[in-house]
């Protein structure tokens, strides 16, 4: 079955599910959880000049790999993690490339948070990683 199980969190009650049924999953299979919280940029611009910017202090987004570590191994299950910086637009590539990196066979992540016209206006990280993942992907429903 699975042996090393890629977890994305996001600090939201979606991530949370993903962390509970990884626990479940890991503790079932034996496998080892890498957690990883990517700090998302955007590109601004104003027509003369801009930049990019992370919405997400440095200390946020360890502080959710801590919480997400803690809670795996409170159940027993081995995990480790880390936090990584990307654009918004490239979040599903991050995740991919970093399963790759790891050797991960399966990578949880949670549904998309946008509906609505916003659903249009972003790119669904969950969609992105499930069409370009070599590996299971598994799509963890939450009622957040």
């Amino acid at each position: 079955m699975y042996k090393n199980i890629l977890a994305a969190v996001d600090g939201t009650p979606h991530g949370t599910g993903v962390l509970d049924t990884v626990a479940s999953l890991a503790k079932l299979t034996g496998a080892a959880v890498h957690v990883i919280h990517v700090r998302p940029s955007h590109v601004v611009t104003d027509g003369i000049s801009g930049g990019v910017y992370t919405s997400e202090e440095p200390a946020e987004g360890r502080q959710v790999v801590e919480d997400a570590l803690a809670r795996l191994r409170a159940d027993g299950v081995t995990a480790d993690g880390e936090v990584d910086e990307g654009l918004s637009e490239d979040l599903a590539a991050i995740l991919v490339e970093r399963a790759a990196a790891i050797g991960s066979d399966l990578i949880a992540v949670g549904p998309g948070h946008y509906n609505g016209i916003s659903a249009l206006l972003h790119t669904s990280v969950s969609r992105g990683v499930a069409k370009s993942a070599p590996v299971s992907v598994l799509l963890v429903r939450t009622e957040a």
